[in-house]
């Protein structure tokens, strides 16, 4: 009898065990789907980097080691991402680390204002989140890549989270009510642009996953509440340091009242009655979007604290960020046990996962262009008698990269609508291996081609 009853329990903790696990798993996966982007960035920087920013030859031969790669290893050349990935990497460091050098003592290293990493961030995101949201929609797309609809750390879940740190990392404490006539200029577009997604999507009756964002809600209305909330919450700090204590304490509410019940109300009602019951799965995570968005802030201030630093300053920053992400990691794995891992409410753990998984990117390329390629570039430089004017080069990204740091708004809203457009005319669940590829390589390309024609122009929308 005592078996018949302890079973299920075994089961069913087994089930969960399994769960966590393989969230475990998850997490540090959809971590690894994103080193082919940063790779490609990379290589764009040391094979095409003598070009001129503006080069159309410059473009294509980006597309090639950006563009193409990420198509394909999301899709029919999956099996061979992890080798992929494996083998730029060595290349990459033995090149790194084959041409040392050290520029002195009293060399400075330029961090600034807008750092780089911050705009490397950024078109990492908008190039996934490009890729990705056509090509899920392909029988080639990995299942394992997909929005998780419950608990789980896929590679599309990160999507949403990486663009409210990227929000976060540009954005400025807001310190008194004068600074709140500030926010219609950058609040009022992004709710206009949810709003006609919303319309146009209920006119055209296209299909949308309601376990997303909710039956009304989607990306840019949560931006748009994230932007407003957090600035509003700002006001409650004095300094830029009080904001990660503020953003640790509303996490911490936040996860105390997903707990209470709201998470298992997300998650299991299938109602879809009620402003409140038909968007739960937004209005239930913005308050995750909010300390995600502020604890970015923070994170921005700290990383640009100091604008030059020295070789022996520039290791130390990057000593405390390594020190950072083995804490954000090690919080990671624990939550994925402890709270669960979920988007769709922006719980503890995916907080620290989206926070891990960014500060993680910003040191790698931190170390790559803030240091390395820059210690490279001088050296080059030095050999040609050209030392004076390192700062034209050291600091160069690649043409995708500047491209999407111009106009990422415009790249993102292109790709949403280019891929309404082929959904409609083009059937993508029907398409074979090789129509897959070539439908997103074109796709890819005309989006990464629009906004790096307005790059050459000189035009900046967003």
């Amino acid at each position: 009898m005592d078996l018949e009853v302890n079973e299920p329990i075994a089961h069913d903790q087994l089930i969960l065990d399994l769960k966590s696990w393989r969230s475990v798993l998850e997490s540090v996966d959809s971590f690894l789907v994103i080193l082919p982007t940063l790779l490609g960035f990379v290589l764009s920087r040391i094979i095409c980097g003598h070009l001129s920013l503006t080069s159309t030859r410059r473009f294509f031969f980006e597309f090639l080691l950006i563009g193409l790669p990420s198509v394909i290893l999301v899709t029919v050349g999956k099996a061979y991402s992890y080798s992929y990935s494996l083998v730029g990497s060595i290349a990459i460091i033995g090149y790194l680390f084959g041409h040392h050098y050290h520029p002195g003592k009293d060399f400075k290293y330029v961090i600034g204002k807008r750092p780089n990493v911050f705009t490397l961030l950024r078109a990492t995101a908008y190039s996934g989140t490009c890729v990705a949201i056509l090509a899920v929609d392909f029988p080639f797309y990995p299942h394992d890549y997909r929005k998780s609809r419950t608990f789980g750390a896929s590679a599309m879940d990160m999507g949403i989270g990486l663009f409210v740190v990227n929000m976060g990392l540009v954005s400025q404490r807001t310190k008194s009510l004068a600074d709140l006539k500030k926010l219609p200029k950058s609040v009022v577009p992004l709710l206009v642009l949810g709003l006609a997604r919303t319309l146009v999507i209920t006119i055209i009756d296209y299909h949308q996953d309601d376990s997303e964002y909710g039956k009304h809600l989607n990306a840019f209305f949560i931006l748009g509440f994230t932007k407003l909330l957090g600035s509003l919450y700002s006001l409650l700090v004095s300094s830029d340091a009080q904001l990660l204590g503020l953003a640790l304490g509303l996490l911490v509410f936040h996860e105390v009242i997903l707990q209470l019940g709201v998470s298992s109300f997300v998650m299991a009602s299938d109602s879809r009655e009620g402003f409140f019951t038909a968007n739960r799965e937004g209005l239930s995570s913005l308050h995750g979007c909010v300390a995600l968005y502020l604890l970015s802030i923070y994170f921005a201030k700290w990383y640009t604290s100091q604008d030059q630093l020295n070789y022996h300053q520039l290791l130390t920053k990057f000593g405390k960020m390594f020190l950072m992400v083995t804490v954000c990691w090690s919080l990671v794995f624990t939550s994925a046990y402890l709270t669960g891992i979920a988007r769709v409410t922006f719980n503890f753990g995916y907080v620290i996962w989206i926070f891990a998984v960014s500060i993680s990117l910003i040191l790698i390329y931190a170390f790559i262009f803030e240091l390395k390629l820059v210690n490279l570039a001088i050296k080059m430089q030095k050999s040609v008698g050209d030392a004076k004017n390192h700062k034209l080069t050291t600091h160069s990204l690649p043409t995708f990269v500047e491209s999407l740091n111009m106009n990422g708004l415009t790249h993102f809203m292109l790709s949403n609508f280019l891929t309404g457009i082929v959904n409609m005319a083009l059937n993508p669940g029907k398409r074979n291996g090789f129509e897959c590829v070539l439908i997103l390589s074109l796709y890819t390309l005309t989006c990464a081609g629009a906004v790096f024609i307005m790059l050459r122009k000189g035009i900046r929308l967003a």
